[in-house]
């Protein structure tokens, strides 16, 4: 072992990198400017099925069909000296022909006034299939929800609703024959009558809300401006939605996801953040429409289940199925669920505040 101050045959120092390189499970390469081989590991080797000779007759073009020559060389040009660029996923080709995902980690080097990228390469095909399968799962685990949505829903107004109006009937036939209650009851019925109306109506928006091809009817911004109005008043919040121009933005399907990440949201609110005050933000880029859903309520920590279990995960994973990043930050006081959901193009709108909501 070399003492400190001493250095290592500089034969030897590459020695013992290549064959650190061929013991790692990723894929080690070195290239030229021009994206040509000049170093690669066994893993390398491994993933691709080209032997070393042929891959050091080959360039990252050969390789890789989302990086042709033209891309490559502005992708080099681009790059900053001297630090690895966040890793990314990309594309590979085997000799056999097929095409499969990577994760690649990437760095520029000048060294004696060349440059050099060295390059991590790591086989993500499992990843990719994990990642479909929990995607396949979140889709059916959702579809399954909307089925109950509509189960409760038709059994609220066929159910519920149907035996509020019997009782309404009963009612109203005691009501129109003559001495069948005495007139100091006059009061309590009409008191009966109004709460049977409430008790419709409640029932009715509960309907409305759970089948999905109701939520949307007036539009995305004009359903998620009723709902929450509606909400804010049965349960006393503040609420503030800002929001305008949105509607047509996204697919219909990713209309509804959004809408019930919303409503997930508000709901999670009312039940366990003690929250006075709410907003609901949305704004635009040129490539994305944000959702800023905030609160003054007591927070919460991520590992609480009881506020950040099931509905959070059903938050996520409608969000994933759009492709929309869902962050969420809490502390007492101020708690922000923001999600970006990307355009399908460059579309730019005013934003205009609402009157907030009080409850009465």
């Amino acid at each position: 072992m070399p003492t400190d101050g001493q250095q290592l045959d500089p034969r030897l120092d590459l020695g013992i990198f290549r064959q650190m390189a061929d013991l790692s499970n990723d894929a080690f390469f070195l290239l030229d400017v021009s994206g040509r081989f000049l170093y690669v590991n066994d893993r390398t080797i491994a993933i691709t099925g080209y032997s070393r000779e042929e891959l050091l007759d080959m360039t990252v073009s050969d390789l890789n069909p989302e990086f042709p020559r033209e891309r490559f060389d502005a992708f080099v040009a681009d790059m900053p000296v001297g630090t690895f660029l966040p890793p990314f996923d990309t594309l590979s080709r085997r000799k056999d022909g097929l095409i499969f995902p990577i994760e690649l980690c990437v760095a520029r080097m000048d060294i004696d006034g060349r440059g050099f990228l060295f390059g991590v390469t790591r086989d993500i095909r499992e990843r990719k299939q994990l990642q479909l399968a929990r995607k396949t799962f979140a889709r059916r685990m959702l579809q399954t929800l909307a089925a109950e949505r509509e189960r409760v829903a038709r059994e609220l107004y066929e159910d519920v609703g149907g035996a509020i109006s019997s009782v309404g009937r009963v009612l109203a036939d005691l009501e129109q024959q003559p001495g069948t209650l005495p007139p100091e009851t006059a009061p309590t019925l009409a008191a009966i009558h109004a709460t049977l109306q409430q008790i419709t109506a409640s029932v009715g928006s509960v309907v409305n809300e759970y089948q999905p091809t109701d939520v949307l009817s007036a539009g995305l911004e004009e359903s998620l401006r009723a709902h929450t109005s509606q909400f804010a008043e049965r349960h006393g919040l503040d609420l503030r939605l800002t929001a305008d121009a949105i509607d047509q933005l996204l697919p219909s399907d990713h209309e509804l996801h959004l809408f019930r990440i919303v409503q997930e949201a508000v709901a999670n609110i009312a039940r366990h953040a003690r929250a006075r005050r709410v907003t609901v933000d949305f704004t635009q880029d040129k490539r994305h429409l944000h959702v800023s859903i905030r609160d003054d309520g007591v927070g919460f920590a991520p590992a609480d289940t009881e506020r950040s279990g099931f509905g959070l995960v059903t938050m996520r994973e409608r969000a994933e199925l759009i492709g929309a990043d869902l962050e969420v930050a809490s502390q007492p006081g101020n708690t922000e669920i923001h999600l970006r959901v990307r355009l399908a193009g460059p579309r730019l709108a005013s934003v205009s505040p609402t009157p907030p909501v009080k409850a009465p």
